[in-house]
Order: structure tokens, then C-alpha cells, then sequence
């Protein structure tokens, strides 16, 4: 099964009620290409204009981020504002921390398919709000947050998931040219022949790549029988298994598409529940996991968006992927 549903992305900055209807007309708009459900389209709306005041009234202001595939359309809410103390309490109907209704997270609980919230007092709120489709069912759960460097209409990274592999690309720089390169590396590993080896791979993207500006390859992939995940990584895209304790995996130098050595492969453990994250340089190295308690319990999505949300650089395009298996 393959997962690539980068390309229907939208990331909306929210600092205004104004802006929660614009949000809502341009993801109602992309969502409306891929569904006919009115149904659907009609708990979109009111999820999307929920979590859009939360913003504005209770977070200080933050992002919508709307992500879609095929089999599912998926909606993060990221602030910086004062958190919660306690999220339970938050979650009922009828509360409200100023003075509104507070009908607004306990309903969009229960018009999503799938929900999580990880809130901290004084660092902000992070909520997915996830709708199915159809039921494709993946190897691994997953999500992903893929930001353009400021001011650049496309993003410069790519990722994508076939299997129980995964993959990020960091185009040379960034805007168009770079997305090309990232681009034409995710067209590239979603073609390839799920059985061939890591290096194999990773050799058939270098000479791809040869005629673009080339960029940063990692690719992981899980075993889970054999309890192992391979990483093989050609520049500075950065590799982690959190589970009991963080474990960097290891990158070579060098540029896909330009100049490469020799192309390794590495083996780690795989425990269950561990969870596997790859990051472009977007987003810094050192990332301080331990802040955030019960973090590998939280859904994919939650946790992507919470590295990105507290360890991009601002400086270029920032693409964070967590996968786990259920």
C-alpha cells in the first residue's frame, strides 16, 4: 500500500476569524476534488471552523495544516499559546476557559474518525483531527508535516511511505528547483520494487536525480518479524528511533544526484512501540523528546507537527515523518 499525499497539502496561518472562512473555503475547496460526501465534506466544514476559532480565541493564533490522500483527509490545528491544564476538563461539552459555549472540542471528537490532543500550559496545543475515506488500511500508522522555506509557494522536501519504508528528500535549496528534485525522488521510490535492497534504491535515485540539483535521500525501512529497521541516508537527513531511549541513526555524506560515495546500509533494533522519525535539516538535530511526556503514545501526526512546531530553523523547508506500527 502506497501513501503519497504530499501533494495535496495546505499549510494556513490563522491569527483572525477572517481568516478561519478563508481556511475553510480553500480546504472545503481541495477536499470537494477528491469526495462527492456531502456528509463528509459537511463534518470537514464544521471541524475546520472549530478548530479555526480555537486558534484565534484560546491559542493566540497558530496553523491550520490540511493534508489529503487517498483514503483520508487529515486536519492538524498547531498553536503556541497558553496550553491547557487540564485537557480532560477542556474536552467536555459546555466548558469553556472564556466564556463561549465550549461546545467545540467535544464535537470535533465526535465528527472525526479518528482525534488525538496534546496540550502543555504555557507552550501550546497541538490537535489531529483525522476523516477516513475508505478503508485502506497501511502498514504502518504515519503522518507527516512538510513546511516551504518562508516566502516559497512549494516546499523543497518531499517523503512519502510504500510499505513498511519511508523516505525523505531535501532538494539542493529550495523553491521550484528544489521541489523538482524532491519530487521526481518520491516519483522515483514509489515506483520501485518493494523487494530490492536499501543501497539498490538509493543507487536508482542517484542517477534519477542526476539532471536536477540533486538533494538529501534518507530511507528506513521496518522488519518488524525480524524486530530490525535498515536506514540507508546520503546527506543530512536525520534518522531516530524513540522508544525507551532516543537512538540517532547514521547518514553518509554526500549528495543524490551530484556525488555520493559508497551508499551504506545500517541495521538497528526494532521494539513494538518504537517510533521512527525521519527529519530534513529544516528541522534542528538535537530534538529534545523528553519535554513532552507520553509523546510515543501520541498519534503520528501529533508528533510530527510538534517537532516541527518547536525545532524548525525558520531558515529553510521543514519536513518532519513519524511512522509506527499499531
Amino acid at each position: 500500500m502506497e501513501v503519497d499525499s504530499q501533494a495535496c497539502s495546505l499549510v494556513l496561518p490563522i491569527s483572525d476569524l477572517a481568516h478561519v472562512d478563508a481556511a475553510r473555503r480553500a480546504i472545503v475547496r481541495q477536499a470537494s476534488q477528491l469526495t462527492s460526501k456531502e456528509a463528509l465534506i459537511g463534518k470537514l466544514t464544521l471541524v475546520v471552523q472549530e478548530l479555526g476559532r480555537n486558534l484565534v480565541l484560546h491559542g493566540g493564533g497558530g496553523q491550520l495544516i490540511y493534508r489529503q490522500a487517498e483514503g483520508c483527509l487529515n486536519l492538524l490545528a498547531v498553536d503556541t499559546g497558553p496550553g491547557m491544564v487540564n485537557v480532560a476538563q477542556c474536552m467536555a461539552d459546555h466548558y469553556s476557559s472564556i466564556g463561549t459555549l465550549g461546545v467545540g472540542l467535544g464535537a470535533v471528537k465526535r465528527l472525526a474518525d479518528t482525534f488525538d490532543i496534546f496540550s502543555q500550559p504555557g507552550q501550546g496545543t497541538v490537535i489531529f483531527a483525522g476523516f477516513t475515506l475508505k478503508d485502506t488500511p497501511a502498514a504502518m500508522s504515519h503522518g507527516a508535516v512538510c513546511i516551504p522555506y518562508p516566502g516559497e509557494a512549494v516546499a523543497g522536501d518531499a517523503w512519502a511511505v510504500l510499505g513498511y519504508r519511508v523516505m525523505v528528500c531535501d532538494g539542493l535549496g529550495h523553491g521550484h528547483a528544489a521541489s523538482a528534485a524532491s519530487a521526481l525522488a518520491r516519483q522515483v521510490f514509489l515506483a520501485h520494487n518493494p523487494a530490492a535492497p536499501l543501497d539498490h534504491l538509493m543507487q536508482q535515485l542517484h542517477h534519477a536525480l542526476m539532471p536536477t540539483r540533486g538533494g538529501a535521500v534518507g530511507i528506513a525501512e521496518v522488519k518488524p518479524e525480524a524486530r530490525q529497521v535498515t536506514y540507508c541516508g546520503i546527506g543530512n537527513i536525520a534518522g531516530m528511533l524513540l522508544g525507551d531511549k532516543p537512538r540517532n541513526m547514521i547518514s553518509s555524506n554526500g549528495t543524490v544526484g551530484y556525488r555520493i560515495g559508497r551508499i551504506h546500509t545500517y541495521s538497528y533494533p526494532w521494539d513494538p512501540g518504537t517510533v521512527l522519525i525521519l527529519t530534513s535539516d529544516g528541522i534542528k538535530t538535537r530534538l529534545d523528546t523528553g519535554r513532552y511526556p507520553g509523546l510515543t503514545a501520541r498519534h503520528p501526526e501529533i508528533i510530527a507537527a510538534l517537532l516541527q512546531r518547536d525545532f524548525s530553523r525558520q531558515t529553510d523547508d521543514s519536513t518532519a515523518v513519524v511512522a509506527r506500527i499499531e
